[in-house]
């Protein structure tokens, strides 16, 4: 499925330590998608949109991980409050993929081992960083 969108922002969130992850949940097959694409059903995206950012182990405040990432100013506290509405204070690490949206609704896929769906959430480039 195609899920390219301009001035979207998809986000995915993980509690488990970024260092126990096995290397193969990032490495890429022949048409450039890792385990992570694969499991979520999303057949493309570039990879020039793919932010990441993290702890390597134990997990702090979703503020401190998402608030230096790109433009976090605009969506960074609505991420905030869907992961707190999820159940978690304190993440480990994040993907975000820009002008993307993912549609869980479609793939019926809302977490693999790793990684938990937030949403979706509109941002701005002319927006700073939270942190």
């Amino acid at each position: 499925m195609n899920f390219a969108k301009e001035g979207i922002v998809s986000v995915w969130y993980s509690t488990t330590d970024y260092a126990s992850i096995p290397d193969s949940y990032f490495e890429e097959d022949e048409q450039g998608l890792d385990r992570w694409a694969k499991n979520f059903e999303i057949s493309e995206y570039d990879s020039e949109n793919l932010e990441t950012n993290g702890v390597d182990t134990g997990k702090t405040a979703v503020l401190d991980i998402i608030g230096p990432c790109s433009w976090s100013y605009s969506y960074g506290d609505a991420v905030i409050k869907k992961i707190e509405k999820l159940g978690d204070t304190q993440i480990s690490w994040l993907i975000l993929l820009f002008d993307f949206e993912y549609r869980a609704k479609k793939t019926h896929i809302f977490e693999d081992e790793y990684v938990h769906f937030v949403g979706c959430f509109p941002y701005d480039m002319d927006a700073g960083n939270l942190k």
